[in-house]
């Protein structure tokens, strides 16, 4: 597993809130966590669990790939590798289903 640095993460937290313009103690309200909890996390550079930093990327408009790894790109390569894996499976079933259906004609 690689390694991860922690402290962009909340390098980019801190820039998409000054974005936002408004405080980190009024985002964290807005996010529901604990003003003083998340001051705790940046200062000693921890990363939230998973349920808050998925809060928090989507209080702010952004994935969870940007937050920790700073790109888009692989979540958008993911993306459409899925959404063609999905169309090939579909594809793999009606054809599948089509075969099913000739063969219950050939039989009855």
């Amino acid at each position: 597993m690689g390694k991860f640095k922690i402290l962009p993460f909340w390098e980019r937290v801190k820039k998409s809130i000054r974005a936002h313009k408004i405080s980190q103690k009024e985002f964290a309200s807005y996010v529901g966590i604990n003003y003083n909890t998340m001051k705790t996390w940046i200062y000693y550079d921890r990363v939230p669990d998973a349920y808050s930093a998925c809060d928090i990327a989507s209080a702010l408009g952004v994935s969870m790939e940007y937050l920790t790894r700073g790109s888009e790109e692989s979540a958008v390569k993911d993306h459409e590798r899925e959404t063609h894996q999905r169309k090939t499976t579909a594809a793999k079933i009606r054809k599948m289903a089509r075969r099913i259906e000739r063969d219950v004609s050939l039989i009855g």
